[in-house]
């Protein structure tokens, strides 16, 4: 992260899963595995990944997309409403 913070794209930026779940994805990295074979992660599509070889790597771009994506809610009745 001390890259991010000196200016560099974040789009150059690769961070090994584990820097990412749990880290900045409340996730575990077996959540991880099963998101990458099916796509979703946490109910809704999840971040791009990219393969190193064996290593799986996450562009940090592609991770703060992914949480800037998400719903907010003021509140769990706000929460609860946009549910039904």
């Amino acid at each position: 992260m001390s890259h991010y913070r000196d200016g560099i794209d974040p789009a150059l930026i690769e961070l090994p899963e584990r820097a990412v779940f749990p880290g900045l994805i409340p996730a575990q990295p077996t959540t991880a595995l099963k998101a990458r074979c099916t796509g979703t992660l946490l109910g809704r599509p999840g971040p791009r990944f990219v393969r190193r070889g064996r290593a799986i790597r996450y562009r940090l771009k592609d991770v703060l997309e992914w949480l800037e994506a998400a719903e907010s809610f003021a509140s769990t009745a706000e929460a609860g409403r946009a549910i039904s």
